[in-house]
């Protein structure tokens, strides 16, 4: 029968019940298992003799890693025993899956000689998870137009900003400019009820009409902007927005309104019209000013005007 001290027994009751895993083993061509304590196995949901023969098998289906990368990656630490970390989401008993978060000593002159503690951290992960996600979701509000959902004013001009820095030399972007004619006799004719289910089908048609890898925003009121990069063929950009503008008109059949809603589009080129957002912004305005003075329910492109 095996006799211990009674400092032994203090220990070993104490590494009995830690609030956390404990493992101690020993590496190489077989694997020896000194040690692992019941909140190891409580935490996996596994017996010690199940822990045990799991352990033989390999680490990573406890931990959940490639043990290889581990070993690159803290090698220096490995060969000097210093402790180090590893986060890990291994699969318990029951079949669910748990964030786990090691602290590894490995003492070479012993043999290697492996220690490890662990602790269940998934509420902890769960928890941050939840607190991205919000702030995320927080982050992205700031960025929207409230009424539209597109991107606001603020937002717009940051995506632009940031494209037109990264740009290449060899790029032509395209900055559209757009607003509703007559809006405030719409408002006055049919009740800004209608005003509002305009603008929202306005920037439904933009989305329809540019979507993909296009910034969309609402400038304010009934102005409407796109920026589309690397646009390649013009003609493609007017194409979209002839159709953009017979979507437009067509919203009096939609909404059975006595007459047809239009939009004015401006249109400017970068780098033609400048290589910062105030330039490309005064540009398509411009163009956009100009169709709103002559015909309305049109198009021009800065160049043009």
């Amino acid at each position: 029968m095996e006799s211990y001290t009674l400092e032994e027994k203090v220990l070993r009751k104490v590494m009995r019940n830690i609030p956390m895993g404990l493992i101690v083993s020993k590496e190489g061509f077989r694997r020896k298992i000194y040690y692992v304590n019941d909140t190891a196995c409580e935490i996996m949901g596994y017996t010690r003799e199940e822990y045990i023969r799991k352990m033989q098998d390999g680490w990573a289906d406890l931990m959940d890693v490639d043990l290889r990368e581990v070993i690159r990656e803290h090698n220096e630490q490995i060969r000097s025993g210093t402790p180090f970390e590893v986060l890990s989401r291994p699969q318990t008993k029951n079949g669910g899956y748990k964030w786990i978060l090691s602290r590894v000593n490995v003492q070479m002159q012993e043999g290697p000689l492996c220690y490890v503690s662990f602790m269940d951290v998934t509420d902890r992960m769960q928890r941050e998870e939840l607190c991205r996600q919000e702030n995320e979701a927080l982050r992205e509000q700031a960025m929207q137009d409230s009424f539209t959902k597109l991107l606001n004013r603020g937002a717009l001009e940051k995506h632009v900003c940031e494209a037109l820095q990264e740009r290449g030399s060899d790029e032509e972007d395209a900055f559209i400019l757009l607003d509703v004619d007559n809006f405030k006799q719409i408002n006055d004719i049919y009740g800004h009820g209608v005003g509002d289910m305009i603008l929202m089908r306005m920037a439904g048609i933009l989305n329809e009409v540019f979507g993909g890898n296009s910034c969309i925003g609402r400038m304010g009121g009934d102005e409407f902007a796109v920026f589309l990069r690397d646009i390649g063929d013009r003609r493609e950009i007017e194409e979209k927005i002839q159709k953009l503008l017979t979507e437009v008109r067509a919203e009096k059949e939609r909404m059975h309104l006595s007459k047809e809603p239009t939009a004015s589009v401006g249109v400017a080129f970068v780098p033609e019209s400048g290589s910062t957002f105030v330039d490309v912004y005064r540009a398509a305005d411009q163009a956009l000013y100009h169709v709103k003075n002559s015909t309305k329910n049109g198009m021009a492109f800065y160049d043009f005007v």
